[in-house]
């Protein structure tokens, strides 16, 4: 068990460094296989909303943010930048980072999605319902779009096996 938790812990340590890097953050569309139009970082991570989150508000901090990475701006980073997306923004969170928006919606990544284009996320769990980000219908839940086979998987029932 605490070397699951030292994972963690290491995923987090690269995702403050690239904030504090010089790269920008940058928001695209990516063709999922299984979930359709999807939001995710230029590397193609997939990025989640929470639905307990309010608009340029994040419920998910403390533990919460150990699992689900808050996208934040680079060090320096005025605005996100969008790679065929429109609508970013940001706010600050506790701390002074500031979380990247879409639409005014809190976006994160998954500490389950081990490789570009994993949808490990759709889930509900202590902190609530999670869910890919469709850019066409951002507020629903994400539908499957009838393919078959690919890289993209999901937890059924809606739990996390940890």
């Amino acid at each position: 068990m605490l070397s699951t938790g030292a994972a963690v812990l290491v995923q987090v340590a690269p995702l403050s460094a690239s904030g504090a890097s010089s790269s920008p953050t940058t928001i695209a569309v990516s063709q999922n296989k299984t979930w359709g139009p999807t939001l995710t970082l230029k590397n193609g991570d997939t990025l989640y909303r929470l639905t307990a989150d309010s608009k340029n508000t994040s419920v998910c901090t403390s533990k919460c943010a150990t699992i689900w990475f808050p996208v934040l701006l680079a060090k320096g980073q005025k605005k996100p930048v969008g790679d065929g997306v429109s609508k970013l923004g940001s706010f600050s969170r506790a701390g002074g980072s500031k979380q990247v928006t879409y639409e005014g919606i809190p976006l994160y990544t998954f500490s389950k999605d081990k490789k570009p284009g994993q949808v490990n996320g759709n889930v509900k769990n202590s902190w609530g319902q999670w869910w890919s980000i469709n850019p066409k219908n951002p507020l629903s839940a994400p539908k499957k779009s009838g393919g078959s086979g690919g890289t993209t998987t999901t937890t059924s029932g809606g739990g996390i096996a940890y």
